[in-house]
């Protein structure tokens, strides 16, 4: 699971499960969002050629007929299904006993939604 992209968080010493539910959600936001950016950005072109296509298909619609918000969003969704990605709880679990296993993968976007307060 490497990140082809991002830096990364920095590694810091953490209290471990000191974290509050709301920054353990924006983190998972963030870990989630970086996973479906790096299996998007290693996609040949032509595979997401073949994507929109499937979608067009699945939906019923004629080639060209959805505007490309609409058929990146479906792409997208189907990318989704595509990767596993695990659900908050379980995440957050294995984040809290192992963060330095998942700090590398987060952009750091998790730090403008959140107010962490220092202690």
């Amino acid at each position: 699971m490497a990140r082809r992209t991002g830096k990364g968080e920095p590694r810091k010493p953490q209290q471990r499960g000191s974290e509050s539910e709301e920054v353990l959600r924006a983190k998972y936001l963030d870990y989630c969002s970086a996973r479906l950016c790096d299996v998007f950005m290693e996609l040949e072109e032509e595979r997401v050629f073949e994507l929109a296509r499937a979608v067009e298909q699945k939906k019923g619609v004629a080639h060209g007929a959805l505007n490309l918000r609409d058929l990146a969003s479906l792409v997208v969704e189907q990318l989704l299904g595509d990767i596993a990605l695990p659900d908050f709880d379980s995440w957050a679990e294995d984040y809290r006993r192992h963060p330095e296993q998942y700090d590398p993968y987060l952009l750091g976007l998790w730090k403008g939604s959140v107010t962490v307060s220092s202690k």
